[in-house]
């Protein structure tokens, strides 16, 4: 009896094992990645494309209520400039997926065969953040009007200010070099530790820049327009925690994590350290969302944060990096680094 309870320990550890390896395989974490990423970006496209559909059909309208003929031209600049990024992203997320596909079914096989099309899904990503140009110069000189001039009814000007000035400036000028760099050091068939160092310096700015600055910088457009007091409710104080410093907190561990490979000096990666930090990650977006209901949503809380954490946040899809972050933190430790 006891045989056959130690053997039936043992299939079980096995069969675990064997499930640990498959779940966190890298072709089918990068296919679940990029898969969410595909279906998100088609989402938001729609949105976006209805929207767009909405600005041209009613023009008339939109062009009572803003009147000034160069506000109207900054305005409409920055929306449909958003869309035609979104029309770019969307593509890009097509290609992404297939060569996610390939890499799963074919391993490194499908190295050569992929690197072309990877390439151009980079650049298309790149795009995206370039198409922000517009609402760059749209966030720098609203504020000049004062507010006076017609934005969804009545936008406070910091708001308008922090967030699609100084932030957009941000991902505009920052993310779109990396990514470029990243395209170069594929396209140049350089070595895979170069590439994946690279990819490392692209993901470690996103966290920065794309997650940790734009919400630092939406909590600060928030409080100068309505004051420090609001954060003496404690559902606002905890989306700000969770965003200014909690975000701040899963870059800097990315960047203690990876520096050491960025730099050279290591040649491998801890798994379950990554595992833990996409782990965190994703827990932001779960967070976020339950501060986000939990407050009545945007109709309760017309504040930034609110409006971009849930019903306009392009990056909700990376609530799967909770789910892909446990399996690596499960790794054994004989298969613990990469």
């Amino acid at each position: 009896m006891k045989v056959k309870n130690s053997v039936d320990k043992t299939s079980l550890l096995e069969y675990k094992n064997k499930l640990i390896k498959f779940l966190s395989s890298f072709g089918f974490l990068i296919l679940i990645i990029v898969g969410a990423y595909f279906i998100y970006s088609q989402y938001m496209l729609v949105r976006s494309l209805t929207f767009s559909s909405d600005l041209i059909l009613n023009f008339s309208t939109y062009q009572e209520l803003m009147e000034v003929p160069w506000w109207i031209a900054v305005f409409y600049a920055s929306e449909l400039g958003g869309t035609i990024g979104g029309i770019l992203r969307s593509i890009g997320s097509c290609i992404a997926l297939y060569s996610a596909w390939l890499l799963f079914r074919r391993k490194e096989k499908a190295y050569p065969q992929i690197r072309t099309k990877v390439a151009v899904a980079l650049v298309l990503e790149a795009s995206f953040f370039l198409f922000l140009i517009p609402t760059v110069i749209l966030g720098f000189v609203y504020p000049m009007t004062y507010g006076n001039l017609w934005y969804f009814d009545v936008t406070p000007v910091p708001e308008v200010f922090f967030v699609a000035g100084v932030a957009c400036f941000a991902l505009a000028t920052i993310i779109p070099v990396v990514i470029f760099k990243l395209t170069s050091k594929i396209m140049n068939k350089s070595s895979k530790k170069e590439i994946v160092r690279w990819g490392l310096i692209v993901g470690i700015s996103y966290l920065f820049i794309v997650f940790w600055f734009d919400a630092f910088m939406q909590w600060i457009g928030m409080i100068v327009a309505f004051g420090i007091n609001l954060l003496f409710d404690p559902l606002n104080l905890a989306g700000f925690v969770v965003s200014v410093f909690g975000l701040f907190l899963i870059a800097s561990f990315a960047l203690v994590v990876t520096l050491p490979f960025i730099k050279k000096e290591h040649n491998h990666l801890n798994v379950r350290h990554i595992g833990a930090i996409m782990f965190s990650f994703g827990t932001y977006f779960l967070f976020g969302i339950l501060i986000y209901f939990l407050a009545g949503g945007f109709a309760e809380r017309p504040f930034a944060w609110y409006e971009i954490i849930v019903p306009h946040n392009p990056y909700l899809w990376c609530v799967i990096f909770f789910f892909v972050g446990i399996p690596l933190m499960l790794k054994p430790k004989c298969s613990n680094t990469i």
